[in-house]
């Protein structure tokens, strides 16, 4: 047990000093024009609302903040690379939770751990842009159109905007409205063409991009947080928890 507790301890330490976003990043090719740039430390700071940001003005730049922070990147070859197998330096017990269900690649719940890792297509991106918003008081829910993600937002007046942080889109409209008029989501695509770098030959356009949000079917998308929240708090207590007989013991001992 105390060498178990040790190792494991000795484990967390290590990724203490470990990042989950690698370097090669900013030089990966993706379909998307100028698909990354704002490097982790400065996303960091960028990421707590200002004092004086209303939530209309936190929600836009949060937006933008992470598009710019994350590229379009999800294949197979870049599984280790890019961390999507969650390392076990970073949490073991969501490696253990991969291995057991089999997943290749892992989506994080915590904005902070999608933003440093900095890779992921549409789903990815919204999911922490919603637990961004959320964890700033700000009401979002992630919409599924079934060949995208977005996310719609509800402010506390009413108020209601969708956000597309994969394509970078901050679209003043609720999703109802833009389910029931195709022209409200024509209007906020229109440029769509160039999101896309020029070596994409096949791509969606803005038509298509209609077709999706007018779409039967299209629904909240829900992901759960809680075990996620669980897992990085229980990876530093089992070890403790494995350490503490050894400890008692010698404590015992001293005292006899």
């Amino acid at each position: 047990m105390f060498a178990l507790g040790l190792t494991l301890l000795l484990i967390n330490v290590f990724g203490l000093f470990k990042s989950l976003r690698n370097e090669e990043l900013y030089s990966e090719i993706t379909p998307y024009k100028d698909d990354i740039s704002i490097r982790f430390e400065e996303a960091k700071k960028q990421w707590n609302r200002g004092d004086m940001e209303s939530d209309k003005e936190f929600a836009a730049r949060a937006t933008m903040l992470v598009n710019k922070s994350m590229a379009h990147y999800w294949k197979n070859e870049g599984i280790k690379k890019y961390h999507m197998r969650i390392p076990v330096w970073e949490n073991y017990i969501l490696t253990l939770k991969q291995w057991i269900t089999g997943h290749k690649k892992y989506e994080f719940r915590n904005y902070k751990k999608v933003i440093e890792r900095g890779v992921g297509i549409c789903s990815q991106p919204c999911i922490g842009l919603k637990y961004l918003l959320n964890a700033n008081g700000i009401e979002a829910d992630l919409w599924d159109l079934q060949q995208h993600i977005v996310v719609g937002v509800t402010f506390a007046d009413g108020t209601e905007y969708t956000l597309d942080p994969d394509y970078g889109y901050v679209i003043p409209v609720g999703m109802s409205a833009l389910q029931d008029n195709p022209k409200l989501v024509r209007e906020a695509y229109k440029n769509h063409d160039g999101v896309y770098a020029s070596h994409l030959k096949e791509h969606k356009h803005t038509e298509d991009i209609v077709t999706m949000y007018a779409q039967e079917g299209n629904n909240i998308y829900h992901m759960k947080k809680p075990f996620e929240d669980f897992s990085y708090c229980a990876k530093w207590i089992l070890p403790l928890l494995l350490l503490l007989p050894y400890f008692l013991t010698l404590l015992l001992r001293k005292k006899a």
